[in-house]
């Protein structure tokens, strides 16, 4: 079943290659962005039938990723995090920890204000 997902998204963007491409040429001419890479995320719509075929419902060129359930939350927050690691930007262990002493900070100063 997952192979024939694979295909269909795959068979999907090969169709749309001419488009992608030329959308990319465009953004890497655009001075606006100062890097020459970018990335998309693309949300896909799939109906398995009674045989598991997989069709493609739509594809959406800006999925929603806000989270109306601990589910929704779940899968959300992986995607983002894998999205962010296939495009190399990776999350630094000092920035955290400067923010959460900055937390605490904040927590306890609130505290022994009241």
């Amino acid at each position: 079943m997952w192979g024939k997902i694979y295909d269909a998204v795959i068979k999907s963007l090969i169709s749309v290659e001419r488009t992608l491409f030329d959308s990319t040429k465009e953004v890497k001419n655009c001075t606006n962005y100062g890097r020459s890479n970018f990335f998309e995320l693309l949300g896909y719509d799939i109906l398995l039938d009674s045989n598991m075929h997989p069709w493609i419902l739509e594809v959406n060129l800006a999925p929603s990723l806000s989270a109306d359930s601990p589910m929704d939350y779940h899968l959300k927050s992986n995607l983002i995090v894998d999205m962010f690691n296939v495009v190399g930007i990776r999350k630094l262990p000092s920035i955290r920890k400067n923010a959460m002493k900055h937390v605490s900070r904040v927590a306890s100063s609130r505290n022994t204000s009241n």
